[in-house]
């Protein structure tokens, strides 16, 4: 995310407002403070403060009331993609269970579409796979190697949604993932996984590698959970 001393005004003042709702200070049914005295206490223009307003309405954090206070949405229950997008771009002011919400997400999509990977495109998922016998004992390689496996996945499935759904998460898995690799048990867990799936694959044996997915999803959520403190504080 860029520093806040490169930021334009108007991103700074959705970052802080953003911050503000998901951190709790405006939570969902509240109302934000009058457009003056918001744009005195961010900093900005009211100008600038009323283009951030009207996006974040269109976007889906915001009702704005002519006339009346502009308030916060219940974003979690009415909002879409484009809330979604904007939460996993703010990876670094998400709480830790957010994550675990996406995990949760990742094990009821991912076991599926790997095994309509494998079905539709088994010789690519194969040289995918045989690409992680080199890989470096190193937290940064393997949370690369782990994240574009799954956008593979998502593109041989032959289903051009689930790749659009994983992109919004292309940043946040880049922060917590290498925090999760740092972790040794989570390499060698992840080289495991690795070697008996291209087993799998091998064998064209579709149903095993949506078992074997879905099992190393709950090794992997049991494992984050376990160590969440410790990734956590990682800096």
């Amino acid at each position: 995310m860029a520093s806040e001393k490169l930021m334009k005004p108007a991103q700074y003042a959705e970052q802080y407002l953003l911050t503000a709702i998901i951190e709790g200070e405006y939570p969902p049914g509240s109302a934000i403070p009058a457009e003056r005295d918001l744009a005195a206490l961010i900093g900005v223009t009211r100008p600038t403060l009323r283009e951030t307003l009207q996006r974040m309405a269109r976007e889906g954090w915001l009702d704005i009331h002519h006339g009346k206070s502009t308030t916060v949405r219940d974003y979690i229950n009415e909002g879409g993609m484009r809330v979604l997008s904007t939460m996993t771009r703010m990876a670094d002011r998400l709480p830790v269970n957010f994550v675990e919400n996406f995990l949760d997400v990742r094990s009821v999509i991912l076991p599926p579409v790997s095994r309509m990977a494998i079905e539709n495109q088994p010789a690519l998922m194969e040289a995918c796979l045989v690409k992680s016998g080199e890989l470096p004992d190193t937290p940064d390689s393997y949370a690369d190697y782990d994240w574009n496996l799954q956008l593979n996945m998502a593109i041989y499935s032959g289903n051009p949604f689930f790749r659009i759904i994983l992109n919004d998460f292309d940043f946040m898995y880049g922060k917590w993932g290498e925090r999760y690799f740092r972790i040794p048990q989570a390499r060698l867990l992840s080289a495991k996984f690795y070697a008996e799936l291209l087993g799998l694959v091998r064998k064209k044996d579709g149903i095993g590698v949506e078992a074997r997915v879905r099992l190393v999803m709950n090794d992997v959520m049991a494992l984050w959970n376990s160590r969440m403190d410790d990734i956590e504080n990682e800096s």
